[in-house]
């Protein structure tokens, strides 16, 4: 029997409960499955193995692969004896959460900013047409400001003691900050 392929019911139920929490996150459900299977794995994982250990088709398999590949989440891992691509974690725990906070949370806040530019720049007038409160407005702008800087000093973690992080991510404990 081929222990890639077989499937546990305790496995199952926490790909569930990852594919859920990843969902709340703004992606798909099957991005947490997916990446949970990969994670746990002994070895690295083919497509055909994902689709045995799942259930899933080969096309939501493959388009997930690649939402994950694109955030770095998972990484390729040479081929398999038959020629099929194989998938491992990305290792580095830090480097995929920051790197989807770069590639999602900096460009929606970019876009809000660009929004919002577009509001603020309307005349005052021009607000109280709509009921806006030129006030809120402003008081918009710095909030706004204030979650870019709040990401901007979560993205350089250089910052932060890394053993908080190592703690997080389940890593060996590093005993000093980062410079």
């Amino acid at each position: 029997m081929d222990k890639k392929n077989v499937r546990s019911p305790e496995i199952d139920e926490l790909s569930e409960q990852v594919g859920e929490f990843i969902r709340y996150w703004g992606f798909k459900k099957i991005h947490g499955k997916i990446w949970l299977q990969i994670y746990l794995a002994e070895e690295p994982l083919d497509a055909a193995g994902l689709i045995a250990r799942l259930g899933i088709s080969k096309a939501l398999v493959s388009m997930s692969i690649n939402d994950l590949l694109s955030y770095r989440v998972i990484l390729p891992k040479g081929k398999s004896a038959r020629g099929t691509q194989l998938y491992t974690a990305n290792p580095d725990l830090m480097e995929a959460v920051l790197g989807v906070l770069r590639a999602r949370e900096r460009k929606m806040l970019s876009r809000i900013q660009a929004s919002y530019t577009l509001v603020k720049k309307s005349s005052v007038e021009g607000k109280k047409v709509f009921g806006v409160d030129p006030g809120k407005v402003g008081q918009l702008g710095e909030l706004i400001g204030a979650a870019e800087d709040v990401l901007d000093a979560f993205l350089d973690f250089k910052q932060v003691d890394m053993s908080v992080w190592a703690r997080f991510l389940g890593g060996p404990a590093a005993t000093s900050k980062t410079t």
